[in-house]
C-alpha cells in the first residue's frame, strides 16, 4: 500500500480531463516525491486548464492583431505634463485632493515582487538589489522608507500588499524580517504568493512534467494578482480597513512615487476606476507598451504588436501619435478589483509559445531546441478596458521612471543610479544648494519625498562636497 495515497476525487478529475500520464510514475516515487507531486496536482484547476488548452490548440481569430492599423486611435482621456500656469494650478488642486484622500486612510499599496534578479546577475529577489548610489540601499528599502514617510505625514496606516512567487517568497520574508521591515509596522505588510499555471504540450495539450515528480509550472503573470489577492483573503482585508484606492507598482523602479497624491487627485476628479501613469517614449522603437485606443476603448498595446510604421507616425506638430509609454504604475478602485474577481469575470489569457524542459517518452528529462509548449499568463493592464473612465497621466521620466531591467546599457543599474543622483542634485539646486558636478548624492525618502520637501529644510551644503548623504539616524523620527 502506498504511504501517500491519491485522493479518489483527484484521480477521477485527472482521468476526466485526460491527464492520466501525470500519475504514470507514482509507483516508482518515494514518499517525499509523491508529496511534492500531490501538492502540485492539488494546485491545478483542471477545468480551467482544460479551457486554456482548448484556447491554445484552437487559437481564435480574436487573438489576431493583424488589423491593428485600422482599429487603433490616439488617447482621449489623458492629463499631459503641465505647460501653463493654469495647468500647474490644476495639478496643485489634484495634489491637495489626493492628500485629503491619504489623510482619510483610504489608500493602500500593491507591489509586484515575484521576479528574481537573474538578468542582473543577482541570484536573489529583485527587490533586494542594492541600488542606492551612496549607501547601496535596496529597492525594498527605498519603497518601505517612502511608506514610513507617507504614514507619518498623513498619520495613517497604509497597508502594503506584496505579491511574491515561490521563487522569492521565503527569501523576501527573511530579508524584510532581518531588516525589521525598514521601520514599517509588520502588521501593515501582507506577503502573498502569485499563482501558477502548468505548461502544456503544443501538439496534444498534455500537461508537461519536468521530471517524474515535478510538473512544469510557471507564474500566471502580473494579472494573476487579482485571484492571488482573493485567495489570500486580502480583498476582505482592504474592505475591513476602509481602503478604497490601491496604488500599484512593480519592483524594478526606484523612482516610483508611492501613493502619489497628484495621481490620486486626478483619479478621483475624473471618476476613474483605473488610472495609469505614462512617459513619452524616447524613440518610436522603445520597448514599452503604449497606451492608446483600440476599437474606441483605451488599452495597452504591446510594443511587439505595433508595427514600425505606426510606431513612427507623427502628428502635425511633429510629435509621436502613439507616444504614451506604459511604466506599470496604476491606481485601482477597490470595487474594480472586487468586480474582476467575481465568478464569470476575469482578465483575458495570453498564450506564449515557449521552450520548456520536459519528461520524454523514455522517462528522461529533455531540453527542446524549438518551442514545444504553451504557457499561460494574464496582464494586469488588461483591466483597463473593463474600467469606467480609465485615465492616463503623463509624468516626467527623469523624476519617476528609472527602472533596473538590464545588466548593462539602458535601464541598467548604472543608468538608474545616475538618474537617482541627477534627481537628488536637481532637488538640492532648486533649494539653492550648490553641488559638485561629480558629487554622489543620495536622499532618503525619510528626509524628503520631493524637491518641495528639500525647499522647506534650509540646507547648507558646500560646493566642494563630493559625497552628499541626506539620511536620518537609525530609528530617528
Amino acid at each position: 500500500m502506498n504511504a501517500v495515497p491519491i485522493p479518489d476525487a483527484l484521480r477521477e478529475t485527472i482521468q476526466k480531463y485526460q491527464q492520466e500520464h501525470l500519475l504514470e510514475n507514482w509507483g516508482q516515487l518515494d514518499d517525499d516525491s509523491r508529496q511534492q507531486l500531490l501538492r502540485s496536482l492539488q494546485e491545478i484547476d483542471f477545468p480551467n486548464v482544460a479551457s486554456l488548452i482548448d484556447l491554445a490548440i484552437n487559437k481564435s481569430a480574436a487573438d489576431n492583431l493583424s488589423s491593428i492599423a485600422e482599429r487603433i486611435s490616439p488617447l482621449q482621456q489623458v492629463v499631459r505634463l503641465p505647460q501653463t500656469e493654469s495647468d500647474k494650478q490644476t495639478l496643485q488642486q489634484a495634489k491637495q485632493q489626493g492628500q485629503a484622500i491619504l489623510d482619510a486612510g483610504k489608500v493602500g499599496a500593491i507591489l509586484v515582487a515575484g521576479g528574481q534578479g537573474s538578468r542582473l546577475g543577482f541570484p536573489h529577489p529583485k527587490g533586494m538589489y542594492p541600488i542606492g548610489p551612496v549607501t547601496d540601499r535596496s529597492l525594498f528599502q527605498i519603497f518601505f522608507e517612502q511608506l514610513v514617510s507617507l504614514s507619518n505625514r498623513h498619520n495613517v496606516s497604509i497597508p502594503y500588499f506584496i505579491m511574491t512567487s515561490d521563487a522569492t517568497h521565503e527569501e523576501t520574508e527573511q530579508f524584510l524580517q532581518e531588516h525589521n521591515w525598514f521601520g514599517y509596522p509588520p502588521e501593515d505588510v501582507f506577503l502573498f504568493r502569485q499563482g501558477k499555471l502548468p505548461a502544456v504540450d503544443d501538439e496534444n495539450g498534455k500537461i508537461l512534467l519536468t521530471n517524474q515528480s515535478e510538473i512544469a509550472m510557471s507564474p500566471d503573470g502580473h494579472g494573476g494578482l487579482l485571484q492571488a489577492l482573493k485567495k489570500a483573503g486580502l480583498i476582505e482585508q482592504m474592505q475591513q480597513r476602509g481602503i478604497e484606492y490601491l496604488f500599484y507598482h512593480q519592483v524594478d523602479n526606484p523612482s516610483v512615487r508611492l501613493c502619489d497624491p497628484v495621481m490620486l487627485g486626478f483619479h478621483v476628479q475624473h471618476e476613474s476606476e483605473m488610472s495609469t501613469k505614462v512617459v513619452t517614449k524616447r524613440i518610436p522603437q522603445e520597448k514599452v507598451g503604449i497606451v492608446a485606443e483600440l476599437d474606441g476603448v483605451q488599452q495597452i498595446i504591446e510594443y511587439s504588436d505595433l508595427d514600425e510604421e505606426l510606431a513612427k507616425q507623427k502628428d502635425e506638430a511633429g510629435r509621436l501619435v502613439y507616444w504614451a509609454g506604459n511604466i506599470a504604475v496604476h491606481i485601482f478602485n477597490r470595487t474594480l478589483l472586487e468586480k474582476l474577481t467575481q465568478a464569470g469575470q476575469s482578465l483575458p489569457i495570453h498564450i506564449a509559445h515557449k521552450k520548456v524542459d520536459y519528461l520524454n517518452e523514455k522517462q528522461e528529462s529533455a531540453s527542446p531546441e524549438e518551442p514545444n509548449a504553451y504557457k499561460f499568463e494574464q496582464f494586469i493592464f488588461d483591466a483597463i478596458p473593463q474600467a469606467k473612465n480609465p485615465l492616463v497621466i503623463e509624468v516626467d521620466r527623469a523624476e519617476e521612471f528609472n527602472p533596473v531591467k538590464n545588466a548593462t546599457g539602458e535601464d541598467s543599474p548604472e543608468t538608474s543610479r545616475t538618474a537617482l543622483i541627477e534627481q537628488a542634485k536637481s532637488w538640492l539646486q532648486q533649494a539653492g544648494c550648490e553641488t559638485h558636478p561629480n558629487a554622489a548624492i543620495e536622499i532618503s525618502p525619510l528626509v524628503a519625498l520631493s524637491a518641495e520637501d528639500i525647499l522647506k529644510m534650509n540646507l547648507q551644503i558646500k560646493q566642494g562636497d563630493n559625497e552628499i548623504l541626506l539620511i536620518p539616524e537609525l530609528n530617528e523620527d
